[in-house]
């Protein structure tokens, strides 16, 4: 062998063994062991053993909402798709939404963006400039989950090449803004009556990983009937807010949005929308398409809401629970066996972190979750039904200030390649049952 062959093959060498190295650094095997073995359960069941709910009894409740303009008068990206770096033109503005529930004794905020998610930053920022009254405040996040709506939200550089460019300006500003809304609804407040209402639209829902599965087509939210004769109406649905094209620049809430003005269209009315169940959601029985579609959709569902099959008056008392949850490493996809390992995919994003957020107004407990959850398995897994058994009637909502992926029915982890089951889950096999356990043992508190 002569020498340039030998220093040929050295070279050679060398070079696998650090493109190997290198691969290997940052590509590891899925981690399949059974959920009851992983530490991050058995610590989150003990957890979950000794939390209990801050109850805060009452006989009466005041109200008050309102709503501010989000929609920058300057280029910003958007989110939803693919980056697009800037929005063209705006088709409808977007909002962020407030209802203020006192009971005397506590506050609790609903508050819902007119955006992808309800990012991390706002949520930060926001409680940092909100100011305080002198008793506890509970606030609980979602957004509309609209594909059309503003990017710039996140910081981390993995996050701004999916949603644009970093916005620092637009955080802070909006933040003071929302506070702005609450602090003024706060001294508005008047006595109010709630309702929770829950109505049938499977018709215009569909499972979008499997043709044919379990989904959730329930319209469920509440109704605050103030003395003045002004009512709010919150509206949780499960299908993807995905009606417009991934090809427009034009700034949109989609159906939410167009959902909320049909309410809105007595003035004695007040709308506000959260994602629920979303993770394997699409939107069905519609006929239009892109901005009509929207339209057309709203008007069907904001018709099924004003005019719900079930109502059911709840009572004064509030119960509130934050419980963050308990995570072991990321697993985000590359293929069937393959993951990034969760050191790329904390430089990338952040670690994975999250909670569920637990308000319980009289008999209805809306419970928050920092992922895109699925209604396919509120429905496998009966927590409906778990939730009668206590005398509760169930609202689960996505996007709720931290974002931790898709959470889907783990049938589909092994049998589909979807990206809801690759790229968009973040946290690897089993989370639907995890997610199941919580939501029960919360259900009991």
């Amino acid at each position: 062998m002569n020498i340039s062959l030998r220093k040929w093959i050295v070279r050679l060498s060398v070079f696998v063994l650090i493109a190997t190295g290198i691969f290997a650094s940052i590509v590891g095997r899925i981690d399949r062991t059974p959920l009851h073995n992983q530490d991050f359960y058995t610590r989150m069941l003990a957890k979950l053993d000794t939390v209990q709910p801050s109850a805060y009894p009452s006989k009466t409740l005041s109200a008050a909402w309102g709503k501010v303009n989000i929609t920058p008068a300057y280029s910003m990206p958007m989110a939803g798709y693919r980056p697009r770096p800037t929005f063209e033109s705006v088709h409808d503005s977007l909002f962020v939404r407030t209802i203020v529930i006192d009971n005397g004794s506590v506050e609790a905020i609903l508050i819902s963006a007119d955006l992808l998610i309800f990012p991390p930053a706002l949520k930060k920022e926001l409680e940092a400039q909100l100011t305080t009254t002198g008793k506890p405040t509970f606030l609980y996040y979602s957004a509309t989950h609209t594909h059309n709506g503003l990017g710039g939200w996140h910081a981390a550089w993995g996050a701004q090449f999916a949603v644009g460019n970093y916005q620092e300006n637009w955080i802070q500003a909006t933040a003071k803004r929302i506070a702005s809304a609450i602090a003024n609804a706060r001294i508005n407040l008047l006595p109010t009556q709630a309702w929770y209402w829950q109505t049938d639209a499977h018709p215009y829902a569909a499972n979008r990983l499997q043709a044919g599965n379990s989904y959730d087509g329930e319209l469920r939210g509440l109704r605050f009937s103030r003395a003045d004769s002004t009512h709010a109406y919150l509206v949780t649905f499960s299908a993807h807010a995905t009606s417009i094209s991934k090809k427009s620049t034009a700034l949109s809430g989609d159906y939410p949005a167009a959902l909320v003005n049909q309410i809105e269209t007595n003035k004695q009315n007040f709308g506000m929308f959260m994602a629920g169940m979303v993770g394997s959601h699409r939107l069905a029985g519609v006929t239009e398409t892109e901005f009509a579609g929207a339209a057309q959709a709203a008007k069907i569902l904001a018709d099924k809401a004003l005019h719900p099959a079930v109502q059911h008056q709840l009572n004064a008392e509030i119960k509130t629970m934050h419980i963050p949850i308990e995570h072991g490493n990321s697993q985000l996809r590359l293929n069937q066996n393959y993951k990034l390992r969760n050191w790329i995919f904390s430089t990338l994003l952040q670690p994975l972190q999250g909670e569920l957020t637990c308000l319980q107004i009289g008999s209805v407990m809306l419970v928050g979750t920092p992922c895109d959850f699925s209604g396919e398995i509120y429905v496998t897994k009966n927590l409906a039904a778990a939730a009668a058994l206590h005398n509760k009637r169930l609202i689960i909502t996505s996007f709720n200030g931290d974002y931790t992926g898709y959470i889907t029915e783990d049938a589909h982890y092994n049998n589909s390649l979807r990206e809801e089951v690759t790229t968009l889950n973040w946290v690897g096999p089993y989370f639907g049952e995890y997610y199941t356990e919580m939501i029960k043992r919360l259900i009991t508190k």
